[in-house]
């Protein structure tokens, strides 16, 4: 939560919703991010 949002989070992934630690979400935002660099790579070689 940030003070200049009132307390609220900026951006609310639901896909991080379930995951009770910090350790456990960064692991999750890794892992998006790794599947998102795939995805881009796959679509740029089928251009």
């Amino acid at each position: 939560p940030h003070a200049s949002l009132e307390g609220k989070v900026p951006v609310v992934n639901p896909e991080l919703k379930g995951l009770p630690t910090m350790p456990a979400r960064w692991t999750k935002l890794i892992e998006l991010a790794q599947k998102w660099i795939v995805e881009q790579r796959a679509a740029y070689l089928f251009v």
